[in-house]
């Protein structure tokens, strides 16, 4: 397979690491195609006749809704899709997103029960976490800096529901470190993988602190699953 990643910027990426493990036979390349603009990203038909598959990231993950089929009413529902599969004529779209985090916000909630997450941002990844909380009966309070917060220096705690398992959701760019308060007895679960701001401050300061490498490992292998259903 033919695969690449596009998003601006994606020199950072685990990705061709990923793939190269998932797909140890199959992957013949997977390229980092990075583009500060929007209209520098090629077609999905332009695409097609190099690659079988494509990843897209920040902050590109509307760009190809009108050219590609949606099967999914839920991933429509998101408007966002982060997996283009390019065999034949038809050319397909869904968000391994959404099915990542509804994995993982499942195994909390089989592990603590009650769960109250505290979504930091308003982006595509808020809106999954959102839409994958309340289809789980989850409550969920979302914080936004288009609403005026700093959220950088926001305090926490005041948001806190002392009858659950409280997970504070970092949906945040990498551009973005927290710094404001938060209890001790709390999980931080961070979008962002590998992001040493976080790595080095906040597991000291919470009840956990989940990196974003399991998400990015979710996510590739239901794209790896996608792939193969829409192959032929």
């Amino acid at each position: 397979m033919k695969l690449a990643l596009i998003g601006y910027p994606v020199e950072h990426s685990l990705s061709p690491s990923i793939y190269r493990r998932l797909l140890p036979a199959e992957l013949e390349r997977y390229d980092l195609l990075s583009y500060p603009f929007p209209s520098q990203i090629p077609s999905a038909g332009d695409l097609a006749k190099t690659y079988d598959g494509v990843n897209v990231t920040s902050p590109y993950k509307t760009h190809f809704l009108p050219q590609v089929e949606v099967p999914s009413p839920l991933v429509r529902r998101i408007g966002a899709i982060n997996t283009l599969s390019l065999h034949g004529k038809v050319y397909r779209g869904t968000n391994t997103d959404l099915l990542a985090v509804d994995e993982i916000l499942r195994r909390y909630r089989q592990e603590f029960g009650a769960l109250h997450l505290i979504i930091l941002g308003s982006g595509v990844m808020a809106k999954v976490t959102k839409l994958v909380a309340d289809d789980l009966g989850l409550e969920s309070t979302t914080l936004s800096r288009r609403a005026g917060l700093d959220l950088a220096g926001v305090d926490l705690r005041s948001y806190r529901k002392e009858s659950a398992q409280n997970m504070v959701v970092n949906c945040c760019s990498r551009t973005f470190t927290f710094n404001g308060n938060i209890s001790t007895q709390d999980i931080f679960w961070d979008h962002n993988y590998a992001f040493e701001p976080h790595q080095s401050t906040l597991p000291s300061r919470v009840k956990a602190y989940q990196d974003g490498r399991e998400l990015l490992e979710l996510q590739a292998r239901h794209a790896v699953k996608f792939w193969a259903a829409n192959k032929g």
